[in-house]
């Protein structure tokens, strides 16, 4: 595989961002080390295509998001549907935000196309890709505050690049566009959980996912728990895969997130109080698929697991 996401995220960046910054309520800023740093709705309002953005270009290129509608009770939502190529670079390499940094002794989280470049993690390890581009990347960050040049030294230097070579996206939760970007997860949050349980995920051809949208509001740990209902209570993916039924049936009793029947319908914000609002803390079992569709090319069987939770969602809907 010779192609870069970096390459294809960069071009979204320099051409559908960096021109068009009024028009999607954005604003790029070049710090004195050279690095390009991006309020995708962080201190910008931020809204639809640049939640669009902020994902298409986390995913770098490989990915497309759609927003389509979704019923919860009587009430017609907002959803993020992705459909996914080459799935396993575009989510493991990519999208999955699974990259650590200890900036200032907190826990940081990165997604983007930047975790390919020498394979940054060992999510990013788990699929052979890596991606020629080692010069110039892009990273995406969930914060309240926008990185500055101390960060972005620090990222760069752990990248391998000069700092004048990273653009660093960035959004809040709070806001739509990060709200946008969240909730178009749906794909991103079921691959750890199959290469957890020992799943090839090579075996993965194609990929799509849907989740509703809803959580924008002012209060950051109001909107972290209402996004995140939208994924472990809203979630469906589908996943072609070219395997044996074999391999599917074995993963399925402890794959999707009711197999947590003692926490099962509690909201992810009380959830996330319980574990400090740290995300070292929560259960690796909690941040697990909703719902998951295998449709298996080689043998034309179909296999299922999980459930939406419609109750828990339209109480976390109607802020209740």
């Amino acid at each position: 595989m010779d192609f870069s996401i970096n390459q294809r995220a960069l071009a979204m960046v320099e051409e559908g961002i960096l021109p068009h910054q009024e028009q999607l309520q954005v604003r790029a800023y070049t710090l004195a080390n050279g690095a390009t740093v991006i309020d995708m709705g962080v201190e910008e309002k931020a809204g639809w295509r640049a939640g669009k953005l902020f994902t298409e270009s986390c995913l770098g290129g490989l990915g497309r998001l759609d927003f389509t509608t979704m019923w919860i009770g009587e009430h017609l939502v907002p959803a993020a549907t992705i459909t996914v190529d080459r799935p396993a670079v575009a989510e493991l390499s990519c999208h999955d935000a699974i990259y650590v940094m200890n900036y200032h002794g907190v826990r940081t989280t990165f997604s983007g196309p930047f975790r390919a470049i020498g394979g940054m993690d060992a999510y990013a390890r788990a699929t052979p890709y890596r991606d020629p581009c080692t010069a110039r990347a892009v990273a995406h960050l969930q914060t309240t505050e926008l990185p500055g040049e101390e960060m972005t030294t620090q990222l760069a230097g752990e990248i391998g690049i000069d700092p004048s070579g990273l653009y660093l996206l960035a959004a809040r939760t709070g806001t739509l566009a990060g709200a946008v970007q969240v909730c178009a997860r749906n794909v991103e949050q079921t691959f750890p959980t199959l290469l957890d349980r020992g799943f090839n995920t090579d075996c993965v051809v194609q990929a799509s996912g849907s989740a509703p949208i809803f959580g924008a509001v002012a209060d950051e740990y109001v909107a972290y728990g209402r996004v995140n209902d939208c994924l472990i209570y809203g979630q469906e993916t589908n996943l072609w895969v070219d395997c044996t039924d074999e391999e599917i049936e074995r993963i399925l009793p402890d794959l999707t997130f009711d197999k947590n029947q003692d926490i099962y319908g509690v909201s992810f914000e009380e959830l996330f109080a319980r574990s400090g609002h740290n995300w070292a803390h929560v259960p690796r079992d909690w941040d697990a698929p909703c719902k998951i569709n295998f449709h298996n090319l080689r043998t034309g069987h179909a296999f299922s697991s999980g459930r939406l939770g419609y109750d828990t969602l339209e109480r976390s809907f109607l802020g209740i």
